[in-house]
C-alpha cells in the first residue's frame, strides 16, 4: 500500500490527539452535590447535563451517568450555560431546591425554580481555555485482498463553549485505494461560531475546504453566514434549522477555477438514548442552489449512530449521500455514498 505524505499528517492527528486528551481532563474542584430519590449523597464534579443524563466525577467511583428522574434536586457554584426546554437560556451557577425534581438556576440576582426534566443543557464555563474543550475522534480501516482495495477514514470534532457563543472544529476524510486507479479522496474541514439570540434563535458564521474528487472537486474552500433556530431542544433530541449564504472557489481536475454565490438551507438533528447500551444518532442535510449557475443544486447528507463501549470509547457505523446536479468535470459521477465503521472517543 503507498502511504502518501496526507496519510501520515492524518495518522499524526490522531495520535497528537490522544497526547493532548490528558491535557484535557485535569481534576476539578469535587465540591457538588447529588441528592438521588432513593436518600443517597454523592459528591463530586458536574461535567455536563444533556439528553437527560448528568455526567458527575468523583474521586471513589469514577465518572457517573446519572438519568434525571432519579435526581431529587442537586448543586454546583460552578458557572454553567444552561438551556431549558422551553428555549430560554441562563447564565449562572445551580442551587439546591427544597422541591423534590427542582433546582433552583441562580442567575446574577435572580433564583428560578426549575424542574429537572424541564432542562436541556447545562454545560461548564470554567477559566482555563483548556477545560473549556469538549470533543470526539474515530478513525476506521478496511481492507480485501481480493478487489485490493483498502480504505482509512477518519473524523474529529473540537468544541468550544462560552456564556453566548459555541464554536466547533470538524474534520472528516475518507481515502480510498485500489490498485492500478488512481485515489479517490473525500474530505471537508470546517471552522463555525454559533452566537445565542433571545429564544431558540441564533446565529452563525463558518469556513471550510473540502475535496470529492468522485464528483470532479479537487478543492473547494468556501465562506458564509446565516441565521438558525431550534425548532425542538430537549432532554431527549435536538431539531434546529438554519438558512443564509454562502461565497464558494472550486477547482476540478482540469484545474478550472468556478467562483459562486450559494444559498444554504441547512437541518440537523440528534436523538439520544440513555439506556444500556447508549446509542447517539445524528445527522444532518444541506440544500445548496446555486445563485450564479441557476439550475446547479449540491445536497449533502449524513447520518452517523455512536454506540457506547465502554467508558466513552463507541463504535462508529456512518452512511452519507453527496449529489452535485452540474459537477465541474463532465465525466464525474452526480453521485457519491457510502457506508464506514470507525471506533472513537469522545472527552
Amino acid at each position: 500500500m503507498n502511504f502518501t505524505l496526507q496519510k501520515h499528517i492524518f495518522s499524526a492527528v490522531f495520535v497528537l490527539s490522544f497526547i493532548f486528551l490528558p491535557v484535557l481532563s485535569f481534576a476539578g474542584p469535587k465540591t457538588d452535590t447529588v441528592y438521588l430519590h432513593n436518600g443517597d449523597k454523592i459528591t463530586g464534579e458536574v461535567k455536563r447535563f444533556e439528553y437527560g443524563i448528568l455526567v458527575f466525577k468523583t474521586d471513589g467511583i469514577g465518572t457517573l451517568k446519572i438519568e434525571f428522574d432519579r435526581i431529587k434536586t442537586f448543586y454546583s457554584k460552578q458557572q454553567f450555560t444552561i438551556q431549558l426546554s422551553n428555549g430560554l437560556r441562563f447564565f449562572g451557577s445551580i442551587d439546591t431546591s427544597g422541591t423534590a425534581g427542582y433546582v433552583n438556576i441562580q442567575s446574577g440576582s435572580f433564583r428560578i425554580p426549575e424542574p429537572v426534566s424541564g432542562i436541556a443543557e447545562i454545560f461548564p464555563v470554567k477559566r482555563a481555555f483548556w477545560k473549556r474543550l469538549d470533543g470526539a475522534i474515530d478513525f476506521g480501516y478496511s481492507y480485501s485482498k481480493a478487489s485490493t482495495i483498502s480504505q482509512f477514514n477518519f473524523s474529529g470534532n473540537v468544541d468550544y463553549r462560552v456564556e453566548k457563543s459555541f464554536t466547533q472544529i470538524r474534520a472528516s476524510s475518507i481515502l480510498t485505494d485500489q490498485t492500478d486507479r488512481e485515489r479517490i479522496r473525500k474530505q471537508d474541514y470546517t471552522a463555525s461560531y454559533q452566537r445565542f439570540f433571545k429564544k431558540r434563535w441564533f446565529g452563525v458564521a463558518f469556513a471550510g475546504i473540502q475535496q470529492n474528487t468522485e464528483l470532479g472537486t479537487q478543492f473547494r474552500s468556501y465562506g458564509g453566514f446565516g441565521v438558525g433556530y431550534d425548532v425542538v431542544h430537549n432532554n431527549l433530541n435536538v431539531l434546529s434549522g438554519a438558512l443564509g449564504l454562502l461565497v464558494s472557489s472550486e477547482r476540478s481536475k482540469e484545474d478550472s477555477l468556478v467562483n459562486s454565490l450559494e444559498g444554504i438551507m441547512h437541518w440537523a438533528y440528534r436523538i439520544f438514548r440513555f439506556n444500556q447500551p447508549e446509542i447517539d444518532i445524528t445527522s444532518y442535510f444541506n440544500v445548496y442552489p446555486s445563485l450564479t449557475s441557476l439550475g446547479r443544486v449540491r445536497l449533502e447528507y449524513e447520518i452517523k449512530a455512536r454506540i457506547e463501549i465502554f467508558n466513552d470509547f463507541y463504535f462508529g457505523l456512518s452512511f452519507y449521500d453527496n449529489f452535485d446536479s452540474e459537477p465541474l468535470d463532465a465525466d464525474a459521477a452526480t453521485n457519491d455514498w457510502g457506508v464506514t465503521t470507525s471506533i472513537g472517543y469522545t472527552w
